[in-house]
């Protein structure tokens, strides 16, 4: 007696035209009627063919990777719902060619691989129901374009700060949640304070605010799963244009058969993220935004200005973390703490490894002071300047790609359905006079880009800089690419000290400079008038070396 497994599936658990009981049933009739004995289930809920290949879904797979020669026939209850793709098709014929396994459909009589041209008819309706596919596609991507741009909710993961709602016309739209809006302005101040966002993101964890998807599933009354916070996500989501109330998409990367392609543990994989325009280029807004144009352009100068600047990821126990270094093999040195009746002191990172350099340890409290103590008889007296945001005005991008629209539009103008006269034409004039006119207002403004300046304060940098705590302090000395390098030599009890406070220019920008640094000022001023950019010491005479 042959033996059956019997396929089902359904990519919505909705469906009840389909449902996985009557498509059970009419298999389970068909096997009766042939005489099968039914040795299995394969079930397929939320599945879709369009994306999935028999052979990677989690119950199917199963059986025909690790259940060989327990089965003989593949009995569905219609042919698109085993495959909906050509290829995906014929690899399943091949399979089961090689393997000696029948296919049958239970309501299709014309789809039996057991009878002759059984696989040319098989691959015949596969091709229908691929361009079925195709179609259902277009059109589900046609719509959600529409209902995207009409500011509709069209499912799928909330932007954060907003949850799903209908409205009074029983349509559904993002609405700001009070809850985690409180939270995204909270942030937002922090991390325009300086607050390394590591350290945000641990305080927002320990707290236990939920994650954008946890607050969604509060809100579904679905399983909270206590997600924690990262300093990655936060970014992206402080960065995004979605707290502007603005729709951001990402297109599905697709493999060379159309299928999307997928990372190892079966995710979808996307592009880089866009804003999805109107006809006329202006961003679609569908809900209103969270943060105002001045504080969103705001963090991402400020959010951009730290990508290099090595933040720690917890307060610092020591001022010179990741600013000093060993001045013998250039690599980092780290705090170690003191023992019984020994202070801490910074080490070099290779008295760890097999071979250490040699050089030893730096008690903290000198290298501190001896920064401390140069820094301040450098810009004790300079007085400080404050970042202030200049809102500037500056529509480049969005002109750019109104230009790049007009273009690919006016390209279309003759062709194809958009000859004279007929109702594509009269829609495409019209979008392409809306663009022209966006086009013609965007390129008469001012263009003044955003950004920060520099105002003074009145407070001297000696001041300011005893005010701040160890980690403010290290976090300034990062960004401003200070670095130490300390070495002892024989018959010298104390180290050799080099202290390098970096670009001179970048580090006296935030002050009125006034002492010792000025006078440096002065000379570097100098020295690039004369195209001199350094001069090399060494055993012989001084060398200049020009630019």
């Amino acid at each position: 007696m042959p033996r059956a497994l019997i396929v089902t599936r359904l990519s919505r658990v909705t469906d009840a035209t389909t449902s996985p009981e009557r498509q059970l049933a009419k298999c389970r009739e068909l096997c009766e009627q042939r005489g099968y004995e039914v040795v299995g289930i394969a079930e397929g809920l939320d599945v879709s063919a369009g994306v999935t290949t028999p052979f990677n879904r989690p119950q199917l797979g199963d059986w025909l990777t690790n259940r060989l020669g327990e089965f003989d026939v593949l009995v569905f209850y219609r042919m698109d719902r085993i495959v909906r793709r050509l290829l995906d098709l014929a690899d399943l014929i091949r399979w089961c060619q090689n393997h000696s396994v029948a296919i049958v459909s239970a309501t299709e009589q014309f789809l039996d691989l057991t009878a002759p041209f059984g696989d040319i008819i098989a691959l015949l309706v596969a091709k229908v129901a691929e361009m079925e596919l195709q179609a259902i596609s277009d059109r589900n991507a046609s719509a959600a374009q529409h209902n995207i741009r009409a500011g509709k909710y069209t499912g799928g993961p909330t932007p954060w700060g907003y949850l799903p709602a209908k409205d009074d016309a029983d349509t559904w739209r993002l609405v700001q949640d009070a809850e985690q809006v409180a939270v995204i302005r909270e942030v937002a101040s922090r991390a325009l304070d300086g607050e390394p966002l590591r350290a945000i993101a641990h305080d927002l964890t320990a707290r236990g605010i939920p994650t954008p998807k946890d607050r969604l599933a509060q809100h579904q009354r679905r399983k909270v799963n206590g997600y924690a916070w990262h300093s990655g996500p936060l970014k992206r989501s402080l960065t995004s244009p979605t707290l502007l109330g603005q729709v951001v998409a990402r297109e599905p990367l697709v493999d060379a058969q159309g299928r999307p392609q997928r990372d190892s543990k079966g995710r979808k994989q996307y592009g880089p993220e866009y804003i999805v325009r109107g006809d006329d280029g202006t961003p679609v807004v569908r809900a209103e935004p969270i943060l105002t144009r001045e504080i969103f352009e705001r963090l991402g100068k400020e959010l951009s200005a730290r990508e290099n600047r090595k933040e720690p990821t917890k307060r610092s126990t020591g001022l010179l973390l990741q600013v000093i270094h060993c001045g013998r093999c250039g690599r980092p040195a780290y705090r170690l703490k003191g023992g019984k009746g020994r202070n801490p002191r910074y080490r070099c990172a290779s008295a760890q490894y097999k071979e250490p350099c040699g050089n030893r340890s730096i008690p903290l409290d000198y290298a501190d002071e001896s920064v401390e103590r140069i820094l301040l008889a450098m810009l004790e007296a300079s007085e400080r300047k404050e970042r202030v945001w200049d809102s500037g005005s500056d529509n480049s991008a969005e002109l750019e790609q109104v230009n790049v629209t007009l273009v690919d539009l006016t390209g279309l103008l003759g062709t194809g359905p958009y000859g004279a006269g007929t109702p594509q034409r009269v829609a495409l004039n019209k979008r392409i006079a809306d663009l022209a006119a966006r086009q013609a207002q965007l390129s008469a403004e001012a263009v003044k880009p955003a950004g920060w300046t520099w105002e003074s304060t009145g407070e001297k940098f000696g001041d300011w800089w005893t005010r701040q705590d160890v980690t403010a302090r290290n976090v300034w000395l990062r960004s401003m690419g200070v670095r130490l390098e300390y070495e002892y030599t024989e018959g010298h009890p104390d180290p050799a000290i080099r202290l390098d406070l970096g670009d001179l220019h970048q580090l006296t920008e935030q002050m009125d400079a006034a002492g010792p640094v000025a006078g440096w000022l002065d000379v570097l001023a100098t020295m690039k008038e004369r195209g001199i950019r350094g001069v090399e010491l060494g055993s012989d005479e001084p060398k200049i070396v020009r630019e």
